[in-house]
């Protein structure tokens, strides 16, 4: 069997098994509840719901199994500080949050829409720059892939520039103990804010909805290895991906996000996403060889859910009182 027979087999299965999920599961519900008028929004989510299954499976199986075989760091297999961590995974990437993302904001960003259209702008589609080449669905899924991580390079930047919007990410570099599980460690108002950044200039770059799902899960897995407890810095590939030891730098106690030579004030390096280039090209980037314990100096987090998300939200207040 060749590689298109077992691509066409893979994606008859997964096509099958979003079918049943719809027409055994999803649909029944919604016509119990007379929603039917949701069913294509609902279908999308099961498409959410399969790529968060596939994502988790390859955490818990490769991921966490390639930490017990080659850790940055000496851990205990699942301490605690990792349990409020797997809880944000399962939430972000089984469909639940951008599923309900999408459902308050499907209305909003079609008045966006509408609006650009009556202004007679044209959406970047990438499809369309070289007619032939940037149309083949893996030249256009890529580079839309590049637009978007420069959009999201720029978000994280921004995210460690404001002393507020630092006390929501901050959570994020709370966790002293990084495996797999913890790139969803986030605030829920930042995570808000970021799928409306996101969802925005994917429409104004003209991504599908279909591709747009792939897009975001494909970068979430490939987030979850770089956050993950690997020593990996992948040698001269290192340029063109962002390895774990690469974005731990990013969470290195000291580094990631204080300014060098100033403890305690906004700075950081490696805010990079998924490829190095836009630290590389705004001086931004340290390709460490050692590694660096993780965390925020003197910032003590809950490791309940629930408190870690009232925490974030009263010292960003604070820090927008007057002084």
């Amino acid at each position: 069997m060749d590689f298109a027979q077992i691509t066409s087999a893979t994606a008859a299965a997964y096509g099958s098994a979003q079918e049943w999920l719809f027409s055994n599961i999803v649909g029944p519900v919604l016509y119990q509840l007379d929603l039917m008028s949701w069913a294509e929004d609902a279908f999308d989510g099961v498409d959410w719901f399969l790529f968060g299954c596939i994502q988790i499976f390859l955490i818990v199986v490769v991921l966490r199994t390639w930490e017990r075989f080659n850790p940055a760091e000496m851990q205990e297999h699942f301490s605690k500080a990792s349990r409020a961590d797997v809880f944000y995974t399962l939430f972000h990437r089984l469909g639940i949050f951008h599923g309900l993302i999408f459902i308050a904001l499907s209305g909003f960003f079609f008045e966006i829409d509408s609006v650009l259209h009556d202004f007679r702008f044209d959406r970047f589609n990438v499809e369309n720059w070289w007619p032939g080449i940037t149309s083949i669905p893996v030249v256009s899924f890529f580079l839309y892939l590049v637009l978007l991580d420069f959009v999201d390079y720029w978000y994280h930047r921004a995210s460690h520039a404001f002393n507020w919007w630092w006390q929501l990410h901050a959570l994020h570099h709370s966790q002293t103990v990084m495996t797999a599980w913890s790139d969803n460690r986030n605030h829920l108002l930042d995570d808000v804010m970021r799928a409306c950044v996101m969802a925005f200039f994917a429409l104004l770059f003209g991504v599908s909805p279909g591709q747009f799902i792939a897009l975001v899960a494909l970068s979430q897995f490939i987030q979850s290895w770089q956050h993950a407890n690997i020593k990996v810095h992948l040698g001269p590939a290192r340029y063109l991906l962002i390895s774990p030891l690469y974005h731990r730098m990013h969470h290195a106690v000291g580094y990631g996000h204080e300014a060098q030579g100033k403890p305690g004030v906004l700075g950081g390096c490696n805010f990079g996403i998924l490829f190095p280039w836009w630290d590389m090209a705004f001086q931004t980037a340290i390709f460490p060889k050692a590694v660096y314990p993780t965390g925020v100096r003197d910032l003590n987090v809950s490791q309940n859910v629930i408190t870690q998300q009232w925490q974030g939200l009263k010292h960003a207040f604070k820090e927008l009182l007057p002084k």
